[in-house]
């Protein structure tokens, strides 16, 4: 089986988990709950590029990382997330949920936005989160662009560790 492939499976793996294991965004206990549960391991990390609202390219980041790639959220309002950006070593910061339940807060270069945009919004666009899947859009997501704007967009997927 070639690497493509391989990754080709992953992707409809998660896309089926995900879509069997949607919750609802309007109980913030339960939503805290699923997203405190366990730990995530990261499943895959995508990057979308889009010029005059266009995708002009998608692209798989760190398919060859070796490094165990964890997110765990604490019920205080932290998180950590090891061997970040496939680098050994620990990212901690702070989570909080936007009113409406759609953003992640993060807090950290995670869900910073591109620097061709000038305010740093420090939110993530939930995807899913369920019981045993999360994905969240970070980079440039909420923010007000003119059409003709470069836009990136990077996806994380997780699943949680047994």
């Amino acid at each position: 089986m070639t690497r493509n492939s391989k990754l080709l499976l992953l992707l409809i793996l998660l896309i089926a988990v995900f879509a069997v294991n949607s919750c609802k965004k309007d109980e913030q206990s339960s939503i805290s709950d699923f997203l405190t549960r366990s730990t995530w391991n990261l499943a895959l990390l995508q990057r979308f590029k889009y010029v005059n609202e266009a995708l002009v390219k998608t692209d798989t980041i760190q398919a060859g990382c070796t490094l165990n790639q964890t997110l765990l959220f604490n019920a205080d309002n932290t998180y950590n997330f090891n061997n970040y950006s496939c680098k050994t070593g620990l990212l901690s910061s702070t989570w909080s949920f936007t009113p409406d339940m759609l953003y992640l807060n993060l807090n950290s270069v995670i869900s910073q936005t591109s620097p061709t945009f000038s305010s740093k919004q420090n939110v993530a666009r939930i995807i899913n989160l369920g019981q045993y899947s999360l994905s969240f859009d970070a980079g440039d997501v909420n923010i007000v662009h003119k059409p003709t704007d470069t836009v990136v967009i990077y996806r994380y997927g997780f699943i949680h560790s047994k």
